[in-house]
């Protein structure tokens, strides 16, 4: 990885909407401050940070104050709590950049992680990549990093994302270490996708509020992992769905597969 070359003036530009609500100020400044030392100016449109909400006196005026002296960060807030998904669809209704890249309020990113994810975009537009994810220990903010080679997500029965071992087929697929690898599902926290194919694909759905509740459908052609991107996130140690119609009929107009294809073609290693 660190030997590749990018052609800086060849890849999309990028907006990264980072959604909070009630968070720390080390941590959500923490993570701003590494998109901007360690993302290449030529190719960070801005950084929107989205505020859902927040009753917490320090993201009030301090809060903008602060990112005034900022160049690329902008805030919005929203008029009342919108929950993670629709936080995030703010920032996106606004964005600038061909490639929207959501990141969570409380992750770092490493020096390189930037380009992997929009060189890749560029090849494929209906891509939508993640990169690896190292840990940091939650309460000593010590990094810990990742052992071991990269992992593809996947899910159990109680619909519980879970980390899984490459599958062989996978590897063997693969013709070098930094090929990307394809994957089920991705963490829903960290990922860039183009602009256009978000959109096209119906975006998130605004029926899911909660953090770690995001929307996955049968159509997205190339969901992946980029083992060339790296960030860091501390690990933290139901509701009753709603009316999904709407979702369904997005479904139909889209052309998905249904989930016995799913598990035929994408995810065959989920024990059934």
């Amino acid at each position: 990885c660190r030997e590749k070359k990018y052609d800086y003036y060849r890849l999309p530009k990028t907006s990264v909407v980072i959604a909070f609500y009630n968070e720390a100020w080390s941590t959500l400044l923490r993570t701003v401050h590494s998109v901007l030392e360690t993302s290449p100016d030529i190719l960070l449109e801005e950084v929107i940070l989205v505020d859902d909400y927040s009753d917490k006196e320090h993201l009030k005026e301090t809060l903008e104050n602060y990112v005034a002296n900022l160049r690329k960060v902008r805030l919005i807030r929203a008029n009342k709590r919108e929950g993670l998904v629709r936080a995030r669809l703010l920032g996106a209704s606004i964005a600038k950049g061909d490639i929207l890249t959501f990141l969570d309020c409380h992750c770092e990113c490493h020096e390189g992680w930037l380009e992997p994810l929009l060189e890749r975009i560029g090849e494929e537009e209906t891509a939508v990549v993640c990169p690896v994810i190292d840990v940091i220990d939650w309460n000593t903010f010590e990094y810990l990093g990742n052992a071991g080679e990269p992992q593809i997500g996947g899910f159990d029965w109680r619909l519980v994302f879970t980390w899984h071992v490459t599958p062989e087929r996978e590897q063997k697929r693969r013709k070098s270490k930094t090929d990307v690898i394809r994957s089920p599902t991705i963490a829903g926290g960290l990922f860039a996708v183009s602009k256009k194919y978000f959109d096209y694909l119906g975006s998130y759905d605004t029926g899911m509020e909660l953090f770690s509740v995001r929307s996955l459908i049968m159509c997205i052609h190339n969901l992946e992992g980029n083992i060339c991107s790296f960030f860091s996130a501390p690990l933290f140690f139901q509701e009753p769905y709603g009316d999904v119609t709407e979702r369904r009929l997005l479904r139909e107009k889209l052309k998905c597969k249904d989930f016995k294809w799913f598990l035929e073609n994408v995810y065959p290693e989920l024990h059934v």
